[in-house]
């Protein structure tokens, strides 16, 4: 996970918001299917795979460019991207589905679920680490991000990562309490992976296997995975530098905080449910994950990134590892908004010039 991830969300806090047209609009579609094949030109991205939702109907699915520029295979509607640090969000759903369980409790210690590590000793209340608190990136939990590992039989255990031990040349910052818990927002790749965690300490599964049969099994998300075997590789884009160089895959041990890898299509599905049908988690609690915390400042909710503009209020999340770019965009009010997966390190510049170009016309006067 890259360290710049919220840039996105910074730069569309300065999008200029007016009045809202919801009707469903053909000039939007074609104003954003046009500009996009112009952006990944411009920016030297290979390819961009994009959904738009128009009140709750999907205006646009489309892929864009190139999977891999060797062969010029282009991207699809079933081409898998690494979508970074969004992986949150799927985890809190994960979370929160055990919540409602009844299975964990958001404002237990976490130290209650913990008996294959434990929070290293510091000066700070381990009691005030919350579920609540890492979910919302405001338990004072260190390691921002983490990068991948080319050689997935090479992965750290869960444990080593967790105390830093990611072998040579690695980021070896182990996850500790920095800040007072519950004081402000920090955020925390570290935290997430707590949560990988306690996911598998609470329910005897791997992490994958866990978020398979809670999210991606119920809601026919085949291409989607945890864990990325062989199968889906092949049917995956590649990752590419900012100068069109090609990369190797990344895997990872921290898979709750970055190691998601889907589809366009999966994607779609995961958000049909969260918009019509909450057979994830119900309506009520999806209310609750929305709702930004008090001591994040308004800006996270329990997954979700808040963004606030005027009267309109977007909710989301940002994806970036090495050459990958992703976003998920949501006006929950209207039920519009969109998914853009990218497969270059330059991505991020093509979806703040898309959701500018979305935001100006779906909410311009």
């Amino acid at each position: 996970m890259k360290t710049n991830l919220l840039t996105i969300f910074a730069f569309f806090f300065s999008i200029a918001v007016f009045g809202q047209n919801n009707k469903l609009n053909d000039s939007l579609r074609n104003a954003v299917d046009e500009k996009v094949s112009s952006f990944i030109k411009q920016k030297k991205v290979p390819g961009m795979a994009i959904a738009m939702f128009d009140e709750g109907r999907i205006s646009l699915k489309k892929g864009y460019g190139f999977s891999n520029l060797k062969v010029r295979e282009p991207i699809t509607s079933t081409t898998g991207f690494n979508i970074g640090s969004i992986s949150k969000l799927f985890t809190a759903f994960g979370v929160m589905k055990l919540v409602e369980d009844g299975k964990i409790d958001l404002d237990e210690p976490i130290e209650v679920y913990l008996t294959r590590w434990k929070l290293p000793s510091s000066g700070y209340d381990t009691s005030k680490v919350t579920i609540r608190h890492l979910l919302s990136h405001t338990a004072g939990i260190s390691v921002h991000g983490y990068p991948g590992f080319i050689n997935k039989d090479a992965l750290p255990s869960l444990e080593a990562s967790l105390n830093g031990k990611n072998g040579p040349a690695r980021n070896d910052e182990k996850v500790e309490i920095i800040l007072e818990p519950q004081t402000k927002f920090k955020y925390s790749g570290g935290g997430y992976t707590i949560l990988q965690l306690i996911i598998e300490e609470v329910t005897k599964k791997s992490f994958e296997n866990f978020m398979a049969e809670t999210i991606f099994n119920p809601l026919k998300m085949d291409n989607s995975s945890f864990d990325v075997d062989k199968t889906m590789l092949e049917k995956s884009a590649v990752p590419y530098d900012e100068n069109m160089q090609e990369l190797p895959f990344e895997y990872f041990t921290a898979k709750a905080a970055a190691g998601l890898q889907t589809t366009l299509e999966d994607f779609v599905l995961f958000v049909n449910d969260i918009l019509h049908n909450h057979s994830i988690v119900s309506e009520k609690t999806l209310e609750h994950m929305l709702t930004p915390t008090l001591k994040s400042q308004g800006v996270y909710g329990l997954g979700f990134r808040v963004l606030k503009f005027g009267p309109m209020e977007f909710k989301g999340h940002a994806g970036s590892n090495t050459g990958w770019q992703s976003g998920f965009f949501l006006d929950f009010t209207t039920k519009s908004g969109l998914i853009m997966m990218t497969n270059g390190d330059k991505g991020d510049a093509v979806l703040k010039n898309t959701l500018k170009t979305w935001a100006t016309l779906k909410y311009r006067k």
